[in-house]
Order: structure tokens, then C-alpha cells, then sequence
């Protein structure tokens, strides 16, 4: 993928820093750091963007020292102790923030969700939708421009990046319901919660986690008027293997795929011949999917590893490349 430009938004041009200051009257703190590239932005906390089981869900900006108004980006991160601060994250926004774009990391994760439940699972997905809401808005104040929000998740964060892009919903604690992205980054996560850990939601209410698959993964659940451009990328080494005959759960991917699509779906793909389920089939899956709806959508398999370390170059240029202004 080959990244455009803009002369509007992306770019080392040199501006302003906006401070803390401007958020009169909400709890707030300031920093200020250098991007690798040298580039220098602010970096400022708000406490609460949505309380989820009595947690204050915070949410970092990193502001560009360049004249706005600047693409807005909403990276998630993936389960990490660090949350929002993980540096797997942090590494991505300070590299976006540096090439020109305003960047929120929201902690969308709320203590330790394990063992999880469905409640949790409803909570994360309503966390990703409130999370861009609040962005948009925020970035109203600071000088993006909301209109151009491209969503990127990593690893867990995946899911939420990929719901905020199809599965949006209302009720955040912001004047305005989340805009339609106009992008999706979305790296070596999973689709329909195939994993271990998801099990004991399933386990809880199967009709409940199934509405919630489907709410990811099933082209009628969509927006109608979805008009995002998603590049999806996967570790060539597969992460998280799982067997179809896991002796552990033997049910486990029928409880998924109660109408066998995504089996279909998978077989067609070539995906199920080695008997196992990664990351790396999730990705085809989710690609064939958006295909199928007529969605720009490109997958790339990257050569290496769980990690974004070695592949900041290409995610940023994802990342423009998805963007209203790429």
C-alpha cells in the first residue's frame, strides 16, 4: 500500500503548541515529547471520556506543533497492563502525531475483564464507539478535523477498531454520536472471538455472544451507508492457533457459528485445511467479508511476529492511506 499525501493535513510544517489550557474547566494534564522523527506535540489527559463498573476510562491527545486542522486517529490498544499508555501504542501515536495527524489513545480495557463475561464484551464494544465519539469531539476543540477519523487497533484492539467502524453505537457521554470513520487500520487481532478467553462468555449466554459475533462479522448487521476504506494486516507466523478439535471446548467454534457461514466462509478460503483457527485465518475472514460488501479493503501478510516494533513505517502509511486526506 502506498501512502498519499495531503497538503492540507499530513506534513511537517511548523505551528503552534496547544497546551492544556485550552480545556478550561476539565481535569487535564500536559506534557510535552518528541517523536522520533524530531517533530515536537503536546501530549494531554483527559481523566473520563466513560466510567465503565466504576472505572474512569481516560483518554490521551497528541497534539501536533504543526497548523491544523489535522486528520484525527483513534488507536487501540491491545491487552497490555500499560493500557492506553502500552508501548506498542505509544509507539504508533508518536509516529502519526510526527507525520501530522491528531491522535487519541483511549484505555478501553477496564481492569482485569478476566474471566469475561457478556457484560464485558457489551462494554468493550460500547467503549470503542464512545471512545471515537469523545475523540471527534475533543477534536473539534483542538483543531482536527473530526470528519476524517481513521480507527487502528492492534492485536485486542483490533475488535474495538473494527467495531467503531460497523458496529457504532449511541449513548456516550458526548453531545454527539460518533461520526463514520472514514478509515480502519486494523493488525493481527481477531473477528469473531475465537480465542480461549472468550469461552466463559459464551459459556454465560450463547444467544447473547452470538447476536455479538454477529454484530462484527455479519454484512446485514452493517451500516447501510458504510464507506470505509480498511486495511487489514496479519503476522505471516500466525498468533494464537487454536484447533478446530480443541479437547478443551469441543464446541467452541460451532457456538460461533450457529448458522455454519463462517465455517463457509473459511473452507472456501483454504483456511481450515491445517485444522486450526489463528489470527492469520481471522484476517482473511474479516477481508473476504468486507469484500463481499463492497468495501475498499486490502490485506497484506506481513513477514514476522505478534508485534508492531518493526512495522511502524508501514502502519503509518496504512493509516494515511485510509484517511479522507490520503
Amino acid at each position: 500500500m502506498t501512502a498519499g499525501t495531503s497538503h492540507r493535513s499530513w506534513g511537517p510544517v511548523l505551528g503552534v503548541v496547544l497546551a492544556c489550557a485550552v480545556l478550561a474547566g476539565t481535569a487535564c494534564t500536559s506534557t510535552s515529547s518528541s517523536p522520533p522523527s524530531g517533530l515536537g506535540h503536546s501530549e494531554i489527559t483527559r481523566d473520563r471520556y466513560l466510567v465503565i463498573d466504576d472505572l474512569d476510562m481516560a483518554v490521551d491527545a497528541f497534539v501536533p506543533d504543526t497548523p491544523g486542522p489535522w486528520p484525527v486517529v483513534v488507536a487501540f490498544h491491545g491487552r497490555s497492563n500499560d493500557f492506553k499508555d502500552a508501548g506498542s501504542n505509544t509507539v504508533i501515536a508518536e509516529a502519526a502525531v510526527a507525520a501530522g495527524a491528531l491522535v487519541f489513545t483511549p484505555t478501553w480495557i477496564a481492569g482485569d475483564p478476566f474471566p469475561l463475561g457478556v457484560d464485558d464484551i457489551v462494554d468493550l464494544r460500547h467503549a470503542a464507539s464512545c471512545a471515537v465519539s469523545f475523540s471527534q469531539e475533543w477534536a473539534d476543540e483542538l483543531g482536527g478535523n473530526a470528519t476524517d477519523t481513521v480507527v487502528y487497533g492492534f492485536s485486542a484492539g483490533a475488535g474495538p477498531a473494527l467495531a467503531a467502524s460497523v458496529a457504532p453505537v449511541p449513548g456516550c457521554e458526548t453531545q454527539q454520536a460518533p461520526l463514520p470513520v472514514t478509515g480502519a487500520v486494523l493488525g493481527d487481532g481477531e473477528y469473531f472471538y475465537h480465542s480461549q478467553p472468550f469461552d466463559s462468555a459464551f459459556e454465560e449466554d450463547l444467544v447473547a455472544m452470538q447476536d455479538e459475533v454477529a454484530r462484527l462479522v455479519d454484512r446485514a448487521r452493517w451500516p447501510a451507508d458504510l464507506d470505509t476504506q480498511v486495511y487489514v494486516w496479519a503476522a505471516a507466523n500466525g498468533t494464537a492457533p487454536r484447533p478446530l478439535d480443541d479437547p478443551d471446548a469441543p464446541g467452541w467454534f460451532g457456538d460461533r457459528d450457529p448458522d455454519g457461514t463462517i465455517e463457509s466462509d473459511l473452507t472456501a478460503l483454504g483456511r481450515l485445511d491445517d485444522g486450526i483457527v489463528d489470527y492469520l485465518d481471522a484476517a482473511h475472514f474479516i477481508t473476504a467479508r468486507l469484500l463481499e460488501a463492497d468495501i475498499d479493503v486490502e490485506l497484506e501478510v506481513v513477514p514476522g511476529g505478534h508485534t508492531v516494533d518493526d512495522k511502524v513505517v508501514l502502519l503509518i502509511d496504512a493509516i494515511r492511506s485510509v484517511g479522507a486526506e490520503g
